[in-house]
């Protein structure tokens, strides 16, 4: 299951998302994050090393909800952020 949610501001690996800070920088995937929340974080990490070469942030735990995430680009260059459901 897949649950869609609004991001926070927080550190941690969403703390670097991309903003649109210009025209300049209005390239595709620039200004917006794509949150996802899952039920199987470990399938949805093996997932995302078998489609992109790197993660845009390593599996780490997001201190104000207690839950793993990393972050990804997708093949457009949008920020792509996976949380687990529950904490961990």
């Amino acid at each position: 299951m897949i649950t869609l949610a609004k991001s926070s501001t927080r550190t941690g690996p969403s703390c670097c998302a991309p903003t649109l800070t210009g025209p300049e920088r209005a390239e595709p995937g620039n200004g917006l994050l794509l949150f996802f929340r899952v039920t199987d974080f470990d399938q949805a990490l093996q997932r995302a090393h078998s489609l992109v070469a790197a993660l845009e942030a390593e599996p780490d735990i997001n201190p104000n909800t207690g839950t793993r995430e990393f972050a990804l680009r997708d093949p457009d260059g949008y920020y792509v952020m996976l949380s687990a459901l529950s904490a961990a």
